[in-house]
């Protein structure tokens, strides 16, 4: 991004996040989510380099649409994190089984622009196998099966894909030199 696009992409966040998070509000998002949710929305609006001239109501209309795809995957998320939390209580005796940081998704970790960056260059680093689920998966939040047909693959080897990547962010997220 070239300084003119950064000056515009702050000046397009300045002016659309408050509308933003009104929106996630009414999309029954917690409050403590609304700000992940949020830059997740900014995010993909970087990632696919969309026109940062658009015309303010398409521009809106495109953020709009893309932060309500970002409730629908938050919601989606929360149910399959409730879920895996009720298996876990009934196989785990342990009660520090489970110690340490798990990150369900990237807007989980997604707190500053710099951040933001960050991550979609290391996205763009990645073998194309695991670039394109990461980009299908976790930045547009597709289901598992429409990702799997897009990419003749098998829900297991997406499954797979997923957790090595997101085993892969994990690990960089614990490094101290991560902005």
């Amino acid at each position: 991004m070239n300084t003119e696009d950064k000056e515009l992409f702050a000046k397009m966040y300045q002016e659309y996040q408050e509308v933003l998070r009104k929106i996630a509000y009414k999309n029954d998002i917690p409050p403590d989510y609304i700000d992940d949710v949020v830059q997740d929305t900014f995010v993909a609006y970087a990632h696919y380099k969309y026109d940062l001239n658009l015309p303010p109501n398409r521009k809106k209309l495109l953020l709009a649409k893309i932060l309500k795809s970002r409730c629908m995957d938050y919601h989606r998320r929360m149910r399959h994190v409730a879920s895996e939390e009720v298996e876990v209580e009934k196989e785990s005796a342990d009660p520090g089984a489970s110690a340490g940081v798990s990150y369900q998704s990237l807007p989980d970790f997604v707190v500053s622009k710099e951040r933001c960056l960050a991550i979609l260059e290391e996205i763009d680093k990645m073998p194309e196998n695991w670039r394109e689920v990461a980009v299908l998966r976790l930045i547009e939040g597709r289901p598992t099966r429409e990702v799997c047909q897009m990419l003749n693959i098998s829900e297991k080897a997406c499954y797979s894909r997923v957790s090595r990547i997101r085993k892969y962010f994990e690990d960089l997220f614990k490094k101290d030199s991560w902005p």
